[in-house]
């Protein structure tokens, strides 16, 4: 079956109408013909899977990675014109669900697009009795696809990856299920291994040994998966990124973003909407390991930040310490729950950057009721954010939408939002 791709939709999939029936296809640019071949079939429309371009179009590339479906899927994309697609969703987004016409809107390009990610976790796959790194393969969560690395990861952490393979090869430490890497702009490597249970690791001695000689690693860290408990193998628990002279402690299992070079980008953009705001008593929503609050807690008279996560939690108290920050307020809990208490505090600024599923109802008519002046609204998900400003543009005015590529060659798209209070 042949079909016309008219558009690529947010997150990422190719979209054709053809004889009245839309049928959405994993790989295709508009104008181009492409051979599909349906997967499944529901009510509205149909889900297929591209298998011959018939007409390439020349804004097409050469995928860098043989397994790109899986880990970067607008791998064939060239670059310049994957930021006009993500700008044209988030345009089309806005104005289907806010009626709201974003004429200025652009996408601030990554500085690196190739080897800027500063985490990244594979699967370990044993076959014939050898390790090699895999993903999860898309159809099944159980299922898997051999790598041998991956573009998106660092030289650094490429590198590393494949030493651990040998290692591994050569002691056959099958209770392994998982590897993680975590890396620094300062190139320093946190390694973090993930298994079921807990094991005795006197028998990985030598094994730890050697991968510490070879690359610049700061510590590794045992995760037993059951629990989530942590064993220290090797140095630190912890490594080091500085941001903004700011310095901040990252854990295995603690959360920072991902590109640390357009993270920067982010922070200029929310230093000019903070010069021209009151920013004195600020709330941080879903802090984590308190980037935001902490970067700009010398501007501010007071800041509180919510943290549920333990992980997190430990990380933001040693991160307040290390930089030396003394009027940061941490308030253990979710952020649905402790709302309405940090509201009472008569907040100046409220910072958020939630999960993918942004901050809902619950939050969104707390904030109709008793909100800040301003909210800076910090999104990976144009649609949840769209249906939450659906909300709060009843009492908000929206002053400014930024974007940013975090995740160049993947369908990713992040945000921040000012709102002023009408």
């Amino acid at each position: 079956m042949n079909i016309e791709i008219q558009k690529i939709v947010y997150p990422g999939k190719s979209f054709a109408n053809q004889n009245g029936k839309v049928i959405f296809t994993d790989e295709g640019l508009p104008g181009e013909i492409v051979e599909i071949k349906p997967i499944r079939e529901k009510k509205n429309y149909i889900e297929a899977e591209t298998l011959n371009v018939l007409n390439p179009s020349k804004k097409r590339a050469n995928p860098l990675c043989p397994h790109y479906k899986i880990c970067s899927p607008y791998q064939y994309i060239d670059y310049s014109y994957q930021l006009e697609l993500k700008e044209f969703q988030v345009k089309e987004i806005f104005a289907r669900n806010l009626d709201e016409d974003l004429n200025d809107f652009k996408i601030a390009p990554s500085p690196k697009i190739w080897g800027y990610r500063n985490k990244l976790r594979l699967h370990l796959l044993w076959e014939n009795n050898t390790a090699s790194l895999a993903y999860h393969a898309l159809e099944a969560h159980n299922k898997f696809v051999p790598i041998g690395g991956c573009h998106l990861a660092s030289e650094n952490m490429n590198n590393l990856f494949s030493a651990l393979i040998e290692a591994l090869n050569n002691n056959k430490f099958k209770f392994i299920e998982e590897i993680e890497i975590k890396e620094t702009t300062l190139g320093r490597l946190l390694l973090v291994i993930y298994a079921k249970t807990t094991v005795d690791y006197k028998n990985m001695n030598s094994f730890i040994k050697d991968i510490a000689e070879i690359s610049p690693i700061d510590g590794i860290i045992y995760v037993a998966k059951e629990k989530s408990a942590e064993t220290f193998l090797y140095g630190k628990n912890y490594i080091e990124e500085k941001i903004d002279n700011k310095i901040f402690r990252i854990g295995a299992q603690s959360f920072f973003q991902i590109n640390a070079g357009i993270l920067k980008l982010l922070i200029a953009d929310i230093k000019e909407a903070v010069k021209l705001r009151d920013f004195k008593i600020v709330a941080d929503l879903y802090c984590g390991i308190g980037t935001f609050g902490i970067i700009f807690a010398d501007k501010a008279q007071k800041l509180l930040g919510v943290e549920l996560l333990e992980e997190n939690i430990s990380f933001l108290k040693e991160n307040i310490q290390v930089n030396h920050i003394n009027n940061y307020n941490l308030h253990k809990g979710l952020s649905e729950d402790l709302i309405s208490e940090i509201l009472k505090e008569k907040i100046d600024t409220l910072i958020v950057d939630p999960p993918r599923k942004g901050i809902g109802q619950n939050i969104c008519e707390k904030l109709l009721k008793a909100g800040p002046k301003h909210i800076f609204y910090i999104s990976c998900d144009p649609v949840t954010l769209a249906r939450d400003l659906k909300m709060l543009l009843q009492k908000y005015d929206l002053a400014k939408v930024y974007g940013y590529d975090f995740f160049p060659h993947t369908p990713h798209i992040e945000t921040f939002t000012v709102l002023d209070r009408k």
